[in-house]
């Protein structure tokens, strides 16, 4: 495994279940590999909530997943009653200035923010919207 590709999170907590048939492609179980001599202490899943299954609550997979940057031109495409019924929907769930952050672009969207974004779209009859831009990453 080439540290390069991996670029795993400070404190990102690790998994210890050795026999989890699903070890090899969890980010948990790849970071807990690339542990070196030079970290004294780290953070771990609690061992006695760990299921060895891809059904784990803290299975992370290797795969990269799609995130989103931004969402501002969707506002163009809305009614002004589309568009403060979306915003204040968000802005329950993502808080204010997490909204923005998210809007603008500052903020990646993870797969599941867009769900909630996603589903707020479908609820106004505006699924055909997109974001601003994809990009592909690591879901940590």
């Amino acid at each position: 495994m080439n540290n390069d590709i991996f670029d795993v999170p400070t404190g990102y907590p690790l998994c210890m279940e050795t026999d989890c048939p699903v070890g090899g492609h969890c980010l948990r179980q790849k970071a807990r590999q690339m542990l070196s001599k030079s970290e004294k202490t780290v953070r771990i899943v609690n061992p006695l909530l760990t299921q060895p299954s891809a059904q784990c609550e803290f299975y992370r997979s290797d795969e990269p997943q799609v995130f989103a940057r931004g969402f501002a031109a969707m506002k163009e495409e809305m009614l002004p009653r589309q568009y403060r019924v979306f915003m204040n929907r968000l802005q329950e769930h993502f808080g204010r200035t997490g909204y923005f952050e998210r809007r603008r672009g500052e903020r990646l969207c993870t797969p599941q923010d867009i769900e909630v974004i996603v589903s707020v779209l479908k609820d106004l009859g505006l699924q055909h919207l997109g974001f601003d831009s994809y990009e592909r990453h690591y879901d940590w």
